[in-house]
């Protein structure tokens, strides 16, 4: 799946450049220009597909404590309950991100790596990309969830 590869790539990423960084400030003295700044965006890209990754795969974080005590038919409206809150979660960053994104670009934000000015505008677009992935992700479990229950209910009447 895109995300789950995204993901693995941001974190190999991430843990790459730090070892350079670490090397580099051992054996030359010198540090990686912009390790740190590279290393918040791969962040927020692993971030955000994880989440996408995660619901597509029917994961959630649940208080397995209370949950495992629930009945089928609590744990089944906490589930829809938890899908409705993920979508409108997901829209709103998805419209928060993509003015914010959409802003950067018209600005031609950038950001210092080290000694060095790059543009970073196109960054933005994770989120508002990743959220996108998420809406779709979310509202496909609950159009199949829906689709079930309903083919569900007509084997019980017979239909």
């Amino acid at each position: 799946m895109f995300s789950r590869r995204t993901v693995s790539l941001c974190l190999f990423l991430m843990v790459s450049l730090v070892v350079v960084d670490i090397f580099g400030r051992t054996v030359f003295g010198n540090a990686l220009p912009g390790t740190v700044e590279i290393n918040e965006y791969l962040l927020i890209i692993a971030g955000f597909m994880g989440i996408a990754q995660t619901h597509s795969v029917n994961g959630h974080i649940f208080v397995e404590l209370l949950y495992s005590r629930c009945s089928a038919r609590v744990q089944k409206a906490l589930q829809r309950i938890d899908d409705v809150i993920l979508f409108l979660f997901s829209l709103v960053f998805l419209w928060a991100g993509f003015q914010k994104a959409v802003s950067a670009y018209h600005s031609g934000e950038t950001n210092w790596f080290g000694s060095h000015v790059l543009p970073v505008w196109f960054f933005r677009w994770i989120v508002p990309i990743s959220c996108a992935c998420l809406c779709l992700q979310v509202l496909a479990n609950i159009l199949t969830k829906v689709r079930q229950e309903s083919m569900g209910n007509k084997k019980e009447l017979g239909i």
